[in-house]
């Protein structure tokens, strides 16, 4: 019995036949895949395959028609998409939703993942939110220095560079102490320098016990940070495996050279 139990701990996440329609466009269709703990998942397919709708399904921000999410042993069905993100999933967005016009510091201050947020709390557990606000500010400065914008900590958000932003994002959903980060796009529209600095510190939660979850277009990139690699296609898993095995399957080949073909025409 303990055997069967570590077993089944060994996946942090399990999707299992997971579909989707929109006004009879069959979306995503019969995906299945499996997370172990401490991975990093890439999520590749050509434009329109369906890896953002998947991802919205497993976060619940878009329901499904049928499957099942198991998240650490616990089936999410039913689960509102706040409910979901405190027992331990959250994604950033292809377009950072922070506050522009709030400092580095009140970003990640702001998320509300805390008790000490509640009036209730406030007037009854006084002590206990002093401490709780304590807390919640060193982990931001905390995750501040470990992104080098801690010099910019009092500066507007609507100041930092793209890439900037894509570190000050997954540090605002850090704060919510999550166990599976899904990245949408973190690559997209950064320069070299600084997409370097994103898989340093991609590797550096992942020594730390992070899971990850990754989209994205820049297959250099996904290639060089995943584990394993699943790829979807008209909605559906078409090929999974490690990097180089992906990179070899002639049926990912083909799908990749039939939309360059469709974007040369």
């Amino acid at each position: 019995m303990e055997i069967f139990l570590i077993r089944e701990l060994i996946f942090i996440l399990k999707v299992s036949r997971l579909s989707k329609s929109f006004g009879g466009v069959q979306a995503v269709k019969d995906v299945s895949l499996e997370i172990k703990e401490g991975e990093i998942i890439g999520l590749i397919g050509p434009n329109g395959a369906g890896k953002t709708t998947l991802f919205n399904m497993i976060s619940y921000t878009t329901p499904y028609n049928q499957g099942e999410v198991i998240f650490m042993n616990r089936s999410l069905s039913g689960l509102s998409t706040q409910e979901i993100a405190r027992s331990g999933i959250v994604k950033t967005f292809q377009t950072p939703i922070g506050f522009p016009n709030l400092s580095c510091l009140d970003n990640l201050l702001v998320v509300p993942s805390h008790k000490g947020e509640r009036i209730s709390h406030s007037i009854f557990q006084h002590r206990e939110v002093i401490d709780r606000e304590r807390e919640n500010y060193e982990k931001a400065i905390d995750l501040l220095k470990k992104i080098n914008l801690y010099d910019k900590r009092n500066e507007l958000a609507a100041n930092l560079s793209a890439g900037e932003l894509r570190l000050l994002e997954i540090s605002r959903q850090l704060m919510l102490d999550p166990k599976l980060l899904m990245l949408d796009e973190p690559a997209s529209g950064i320069n070299p320098a600084m997409l370097e600095k994103l898989v340093e510190h991609i590797q550096i939660l992942r020594q730390q016990g992070m899971t990850f979850l990754i989209i994205d277009h820049n297959l250099g990139f996904i290639m060089e940070i995943c584990d394993r690699m699943y790829v979807l296609a008209h909605g559906e898993i078409i090929a999974s495996g490690t990097p180089q095995e992906v990179a070899n399957n002639p049926l990912v080949k083909s799908v990749y050279l039939g939309e360059a073909e469709h974007d040369a025409s």
